[in-house]
């Protein structure tokens, strides 16, 4: 019963990891359009901010996914 749910939480981290690093990769897209926008200073610290929070959202789903994974393998053994 418990494996179920933690095979389900590290399902749904997996999922927005991935979810996570598709937004990084649309953002790091945009940011070579930059210096063509009307205002490039602007946006550059829209762009950064949001990369950053970004950023902080993957590394706590990456630590996640190994948390639940390390307590998968514990309890199969």
């Amino acid at each position: 019963m418990i494996t179920r749910s933690m095979k389900r939480r590290l399902l749904r981290a997996r999922i927005t990891l991935n979810q996570t690093i598709q937004k990084i990769l649309e953002i790091n897209r945009k940011k070579k359009a930059l210096p063509y926008l009307p205002n490039p200073q602007q946006e550059q610290e829209v762009i950064y901010e949001e990369l950053k929070v970004l950023n902080k959202i993957a590394e706590h789903q990456a630590k996640l996914i190994k948390h639940y994974e390390m307590t998968l393998a514990a309890a199969k053994s």
